[in-house]
């Protein structure tokens, strides 16, 4: 019996590159350029964010300062005119409410009533940054604490003093005006604050309900408006006073003009 010639099975041997072994310097030198690499890296996204906050933190303050210049001049013609509503009104409650029934009187009575009683005139605040910064959490961006406190507390005051002192003049000028429509006649033309030019016709009937007790409690209202509105005016002074330190003390703090 023959058999086949098989093929040779040779074996073969893989030789294994020899891997040098690194020494622990070499580790250690490794580890050391990793670290410093993530060092470096974690401290150049925190001076991004930092140099970011402060742009936004600048601008937020600036934003502030046109704020607050808007409510210095606003402020400042509010004043102006109340003071004005509050000669009118003390001009009115110096008429006798017995000589009501002379001509002369009720057009000193139109004249000086109408203005008061036909519209008020309140000073409220240009918040409108402040709100942006309340709606995107707050002061959190601004690294000046001394700065948060002093804005924050002439926000405060106005929230505590000239908003709820505006909120009982307009309640006192409303039941002025309740009753001044019972007793006399709507005005049918513009009217004058300075008395510059007399634009409301003279010589017609103002009073239509000669009510002497209705014209007592008018009176009566009147005073109480003319003191709520005084309050108003001195507490709308001192805001005036806060802001303009606030101003000089952020352009300061901030470097601006």
């Amino acid at each position: 019996m023959k058999t086949k010639n098989l093929p040779k099975q040779t074996m073969e041997v893989h030789h294994h590159p020899h891997v040098e072994k690194k020494n622990f310097k070499e580790y250690f030198l490794e580890f050391l350029m990793i670290f410093l690499a993530v060092t470096l890296g974690f401290f150049a996204e925190n001076i991004r964010e930092s140099i970011v906050k402060k742009e936004k933190e600048k601008h937020y303050i600036e934003n502030i300062i046109a704020d607050l210049k808007t409510d210095t001049a606003n402020i400042t013609l509010s004043v102006h005119m109340q003071n004005l509503l509050l000669k009118k009104m003390e001009t009115v409650l110096k008429i006798p409410v017995e000589k009501l029934d002379n001509f002369s009187m009720q057009d000193t009575l139109y004249q000086n009533l109408v203005p008061f009683y036909a519209g008020s005139w309140i000073f409220v605040q240009n918040n409108n940054t402040v709100t942006q910064l309340k709606n995107a959490g707050g002061f959190n961006v601004f690294t000046n604490q001394k700065a948060v406190d002093s804005i924050t507390a002439v926000y405060y005051y106005y929230d505590s003093w000239i908003k709820l002192n505006a909120d009982l003049y307009m309640k006192s000028y409303e039941k002025t005006a309740d009753l001044a429509t019972q007793l006399i006649r709507l005005p049918e033309a513009i009217y004058s604050f300075d008395d510059t030019t007399r634009i409301i016709p003279l010589g017609n009937k103002i009073v239509i309900r000669n009510n002497t007790i209705l014209f007592e409690q008018l009176y009566s209202n009147i005073r109480y408006q003319k003191g709520e509105l005084s309050i108003c005016i001195e507490t709308e002074k001192e805001y005036l006073r806060k802001v303009e330190r606030l101003l000089k003390f952020l352009q300061s703090q901030y470097n601006l003009k």
